[in-house]
C-alpha cells in the first residue's frame, strides 16, 4: 500500500482534498471554517473492505493536523487489515 496522495478538488465551494492510495479512495479533508484565528478542518475515512467497515473521522485546527490525523488512521487501518507498505524493510 502506497503513501496517501492528497488531491484538491476543483470547482468545489470549500477547500477539499481526496486522499488516495493507488486507485483506492481512502478519505477526504475539508476546510469547514477558514476564518483567521478559528480555522477548522474535518477529516474522514470510511473503508468498507472486508467483513467490517473501518470508519474514523474528526476535526483539526489546520490542514496539516487533518492530514496527520488521516495518515494515522490510514496506518491503523493497514495494521487492522494485516497489510504493510511494500517499501518496509521488515520481513
Amino acid at each position: 500500500m502506497a503513501a496517501l496522495v492528497y488531491t484538491r478538488l476543483k470547482d468545489h465551494p470549500r477547500e477539499t482534498y481526496f486522499a488516495t492510495s493507488g486507485a483506492l479512495i481512502v478519505g477526504r479533508i475539508d476546510c469547514i471554517s477558514a476564518r483567521p484565528g478559528s480555522e477548522q478542518w474535518s477529516w474522514g475515512m470510511n473503508l468498507d473492505i472486508g467483513g467490517l467497515p473501518f470508519r474514523r473521522g474528526g476535526v483539526a485546527e489546520d490542514r496539516a493536523g487533518a492530514i496527520t490525523a488521516l495518515n494515522e488512521a490510514w496506518g491503523d487501518w493497514k495494521t487492522w487489515a494485516g497489510l504493510r507498505d511494500l517499501d518496509d524493510d521488515e520481513p
